[in-house]
């Protein structure tokens, strides 16, 4: 590889200097790698920021354009995770409650309705806490606990009550591409299901064949989905599904593999609390309990006038499991739905409701506080909306700052692991980073970026942060650049 000279760097790349003199940048294996790997021509016109720290000693290992702030994706939920981990503790649990009004007789019938009172509780049938085939074992429980209250028949409705998050649909930001689609679900007051659904296919037996989208599943009264995928010679998914919240008139396009029976393709759900109502009410049925009237929803009760809830009494108290294990998935697994509940219940316990702007202010206003958070740009709780922005900068000294509270070991065991777990479990096999760089990682179009713990092979704590955006090299390339990176921070 050819060196350039200090007359060249300064000619074709004079923003290296811009941020920090010859003379003040630090002078480690570590910076200069950096520095070296944005001689590559894929990367000659791309925003960079990099910041490395030992965070035991203070000093600064690798400095670049550490202050400019950048759409980072899915680094954005470690914000999310360690504000909750400060704002929320790491016991927090998210409650569903079961609630009824009026009175039960003498012969069994409630002569009310049943109410579902969500508390934003992301977990509930999802698929990352129960074994296939029991997710909605949860939904018998609770219909256990009704019988058990001495209710037999219900002379009344159901009705689902996802109104804590104030029924925003999606997080400013996030694009009409995404939306349809699984990782494009948006947090709900009741979600089940991971607020997705599978669209099965019966695919053809050549290429360019038509394609028949069979069933959903969960079933979705009155979806009419515009089925415009054909069969391909590939074995990937290549479908996407466009529709809104609250919207039945979806759409998908795209191409599945062909000679397939039952291909299945994830996409949101475009009311989860009318699927949680109407999944409850036939847990119910199943368990000998009828119900007279039809499956209501807070939102529509609250389309024309105000809807005033009678007194309610208590059946049953749905907890979910410790926000330090749902943080372990949502950084682990990246799951963008986790990160959304989380930012919305922070703006509960601290506002008296959910929603993705608030929860991002009390976030932006914590950090302020504490390390400073003005290149910190927070829309969304996971980092899908490019409205997000965020320097290596504040990352580090967020993670610096974790590292110093009884948080900071949590926050690292939530976090993938160089070629061990998560979404990092690839990278840097058989290097001496694997097993010694901690990180949540971030992409989308254009955009990669990792942050987090490096333990070195001398025994040093590091905090880091890499954010790159707007290069022309594939993903895969710019994570074997950010492998090396990796590797020098490890071997320091």
């Amino acid at each position: 590889m050819k060196y350039l000279t200090i007359l060249s760097w300064l000619f074709i790349f004079p923003s290296v200097l811009i941020a920090q003199n010859a003379d003040e940048r630090p002078n480690t294996l570590v910076q200069s790698s950096a520095e070296n790997m944005m001689t590559f021509s894929k990367l000659k016109y791309s925003a960079f920021s990099f910041f490395v720290k030992d965070l035991k000693t203070g000093e600064v290992l690798a400095d670049y354009n550490k202050n400019m702030s950048l759409p980072s994706a899915s680094t954005m939920k470690l914000v999310t995770t360690a504000s909750a981990f400060q704002l929320l503790g790491s016991g927090y649990r998210f409650e569903t409650k079961i609630m009824y009004s009026g009175e039960i007789d003498s012969t069994g019938t409630l002569n009310g309705d049943l109410y579902i009172i969500g508390g934003g509780d992301p977990t509930l049938g999802s698929k990352y806490f129960t074994k296939y085939g029991e997710e909605r074992d949860f939904l018998y429980e609770w219909a256990d606990s009704v019988k058990a209250k001495g209710i037999k028949k219900i002379n009344g409705h159901v009705i689902a009550d996802g109104s804590l998050y104030k029924y925003q649909g999606m997080p400013s930001g996030w694009v009409w591409g995404d939306m349809g689609n699984y990782y494009g679900a948006g947090p709900a007051g009741l979600t089940i299901f991971d607020n997705m659904c599978i669209y099965h296919f019966k695919t053809g037996a050549s290429e360019g064949d038509s394609t028949e989208l069979t069933c959903i599943t969960p079933h979705i009264p009155g979806i009419q989905v515009v089925n415009n995928v054909t069969s391909a010679n590939s074995s990937k998914d290549n479908a996407y599904v466009y529709g809104a919240p609250w919207s039945y008139e979806w759409f998908v396009e795209g191409s599945i593999p062909k000679q397939k029976d039952d291909f299945e393709v994830k996409a949101s759900i475009p009311d989860p609390e009318l699927v949680m109502g109407l999944e409850f009410d036939y847990a119910l049925e199943q368990s000998g309990i009828d119900v007279a009237y039809k499956v209501f929803t807070m939102r529509e009760l609250n389309k024309h006038i105000p809807f005033e809830k009678p007194e309610l009494k208590e059946i049953h108290v749905h907890k979910s499991p410790y926000l330090s294990t749902i943080i372990n998935v949502t950084n682990q697994q990246s799951i963008n739905l986790f990160a959304e509940h989380i930012l919305c219940q922070i703006s509960v316990e601290r506002s008296g409701y959910g929603s993705t702007y608030n929860g991002a202010l009390i976030c932006m206003n914590y950090w302020s506080n504490k390390i400073g958070a003005a290149d910190l740009n927070m829309t969304d709780g996971s980092g899908l909306s490019r409205s997000n922005s965020v320097s290596a900068r504040f990352l580090v000294e967020m993670l610096g700052y974790m590292y110093k509270s009884g948080n900071g070991d949590r926050l690292e065991t939530s976090m993938a692991l160089a070629g061990k777990r998560g979404t990092m479990a690839s990278m840097c096999k058989g290097t001496v980073a694997s097993g010694r760089v901690y990180g949540k990682s971030g992409t989308m179009t254009r955009v990669k970026s990792y942050a987090g713990y490096v333990h070195t092979k001398s025994g040093r704590r590091l905090g880091y942060a890499m954010i790159m955006n707007n290069y022309t090299c594939s993903n895969y390339q710019m994570r074997n650049y950010f492998e090396g990176l990796m590797k020098n921070m490890a071997n320091y």
